[in-house]
């Protein structure tokens, strides 16, 4: 679904400016090293992850960041965490490996997946995938922006919008 969804045309819509940058693919960090972006912003990595209660988070944090998973299963209130395979990340945010972004989140329909940023992207640019790992895009973002992207994109492909996305505590600040 996500190759459907034209991810430039809702951030217009939505009037969320950006920037875009094409280059090949992208499928880990040890691959970024590879690509020289030239977007202003923060690299970013985005992961997936779970406990054994079927409980799901995304963590969008710094690239260069260590992934403190103790710390992130805290946070999210989840026991001790792993990473998803690439059936749920189908299942839970309709995208392959290497291309997850903070912007998937908008074919959680089911609202499964909590979302925590890192706290040092209130109000900076971001270098995220646009729903694919062959370009990235800076945008700046906040947590009232993911909300409002993410309640607004509903009406961009095909879920029904039988529930509002009043996420609240499920996207928090990853400190």
């Amino acid at each position: 679904m996500s190759e459907t969804v034209d991810i430039f045309q809702v951030l217009k819509d939505l009037n969320i400016p950006f920037e875009l940058q094409e280059h090949k693919a992208i499928f880990s960090e040890e691959d970024s090293k590879d690509v020289v972006i030239t977007l202003e912003g923060t690299d970013v990595k985005n992961l997936f992850v779970k406990d054994k209660n079927k409980n799901y988070g995304l963590v969008s944090m710094d690239l260069h960041k260590r992934a403190d998973l103790k710390k992130i299963a805290e946070q999210f209130g989840f026991g001790r965490l792993s990473f998803c395979n690439p059936d749920e990340l189908m299942k839970y945010l309709n995208i392959t490996p290497g291309s997850v972004t903070p912007l998937c989140i908008m074919f959680d329909t089911e609202k499964k997946v909590k979302v925590l940023f890192d706290e040092n992207f209130k109000g900076k640019k971001v270098i995220i995938h646009p729903l694919r790992n062959t370009a990235s895009i800076s945008l700046c973002v906040s947590i009232p922006v993911l909300l409002s992207f993410v309640n607004d994109c509903l009406p961009y492909y095909d879920a029904p919008p039988a529930h509002s996305f009043p996420r609240g505590e499920a996207v928090t600040a990853l400190r």
